[in-house]
This record gives C-alpha cells, structure tokens and sequence, in this order.
C-alpha cells in the first residue's frame, strides 16, 4: 500500500510543466547548447543520457531516465522541440517526474540568449 501511494504522489510531487520560449537564435544553436547543458547537469560529474534529434522541421532534445519499464511512467523525462520561426526560433519544453529541476530549467532558459 505504501508503494501504491508513493507512485501516485510522486507526478504530484515531482513539478511537471511545460513551457515556451522564443529566441533571436537558430534552432540548431539552441536545441546544441540545450543538448550540451543538459548533459553537464548532474553534479555527480556523470552524464545525463542526452539525445539530439532533427526532423524536417525541428530538432528534438530528450533525456531518457526511465526505458522499457512496464508501468505508466513516461520514458522521457525531459524533452524539448526546438523550430526555426521567422525571428529566431522557438522551443517548447516539457519535464516530468523531475523533483529537483532548477538547473534542468536554467539551461533551457540561458540557451535561449536572453535573461529572464
């Protein structure tokens, strides 16, 4: 019964959001320094498993925690999508089940060149 409701309490607990943001930078400037900056985060001095995709259209910045596990936790924990716009560029980024995020959110906001 514990474990039940500690899987039910940490999504409440852990701050999902998503969020948008625009920058006077390319797509590919942004979602590299996204990439780069989410791989250097943890201050274990280990590397987050960080993968940088491009579609057509975008470019995809994930970080996979949790892979093939059977139950409703979502496999990537942090993700941003990251488009080219008529003034730069445009990123919408969404994290889940992240319970210290601070730094996680700085790098996104600090990538896209201008000070909030």
């Amino acid at each position: 019964m514990r474990i039940a409701c500690l899987v039910v309490a940490l999504p409440v607990l852990s701050g999902c959001a998503t969020m948008t943001y625009t920058s006077d930078r390319s797509a590919l400037e942004v979602s590299q320094c996204i990439a780069d900056g989410w791989r250097r985060v943890p201050s274990s001095g280990w590397e987050l498993p960080v993968s940088l995709t491009k579609s057509e259209d975008h470019f995809f910045v994930d970080v996979v925690l949790v892979q093939d596990f059977p139950t409703f936790i979502p496999t990537h924990s942090m993700r941003a999508k990251v488009w080219d716009s008529s003034a730069g560029s445009t990123t919408t980024y969404h994290r889940n089940l992240q319970i210290s995020h601070k730094k996680i959110d700085r790098v996104v906001v600090e990538c896209q060149g201008k000070e909030d």
